[in-house]
């Protein structure tokens, strides 16, 4: 007798729970001709999209201010510049959280596809996409690596070389309840290089693709080995900004 797939059950019920294409992935209205990428009328007015952000990272500031945030101000980064289309809260949150924690993976597409119209306004031009990697025991038990599946979608519709560059060799502590200064320490030594891809990074631009932004110090931990094996200069793009509002 065959093997029952469970993983792929699971995946063909959810399927018919949450059909794609039908209803919106942020409220559950059914979706219509003034939908937009799997996101109705009003969710499109009232998600938080990031409009006035710092320089920098890309954090949401309060619109009577340009520069940095604070947290740029404290820190350097071995990245160039982190951008996000997304403030990391309401339903944008509660989505997320759906995507990583539920099962639920065909949500890779429509959230991909805000990254994709962002980079296509983004001034910059990047010869690889990559993404933060997971430990392959924490992918295997959720099934996949949401910033893989985002970055590759990314990739293919705007016909930029992926490569994953990158392994996770630390299943460290989760950052969400981490200060910065423990978020820092806590992402040292966790990644390594791909030997193999070190000549495909030679004097690149490299766009690191991940979730949620909040301190950079994932981000950065990546950029500073991807750096190290000669790229040129290293990007970030995120769907979320947690960080929240800011004076600068």
């Amino acid at each position: 007798m065959k093997k029952l797939n469970w993983k792929k059950l699971k995946e063909n019920i959810l399927d018919i729970i949450y059909p794609r294409h039908i209803k919106c992935i942020f409220c559950g209205e059914e979706l219509n001709d003034k939908s937009h990428n799997d996101t109705c009328e009003m969710c499109l007015k009232s998600l938080p999209f990031i409009t006035h952000s710092c320089a920098r990272c890309g954090a949401p500031v309060a619109l009577d201010n340009d520069g940095v945030c604070l947290n740029c101000k404290a820190n350097n980064f071995d990245f160039i510049l982190a951008r996000s289309v997304f403030e990391y809260r309401d339903r944008v949150a509660s989505v997320v959280h759906k995507f990583k924690y539920n099962s639920m993976k065909f949500l890779y597409e429509p959230l991909a596809n805000y990254l994709c119209e962002y980079l296509s306004r983004w001034d910059i031009s990047p010869d690889i996409i990559t993404c933060v990697p997971l430990f392959k025991s924490k992918e295997k038990a959720r099934g996949y690596n949401q910033s893989e599946l985002m970055a590759r979608h990314l990739a293919e519709k705007s016909e930029i070389h992926f490569h994953i560059l990158c392994t996770k060799i630390v299943d460290n502590t989760s950052q969400t309840k981490l200060n910065l200064k423990q978020r820092k320490e806590n992402v040292k030594g966790v990644f390594k290089f791909i030997d193999d891809c070190k000549p495909l990074i030679k004097d690149k631009t490299i766009l690191i693709i991940d979730d949620v932004y909040t301190t950079g110090s994932t981000c950065n931990e990546l950029s500073k080995i991807i750096k190290s094996k000669g790229a040129k200069e290293i990007y970030v793009l995120t769907l979320a900004h947690g960080l929240g509002h800011q004076e600068l």
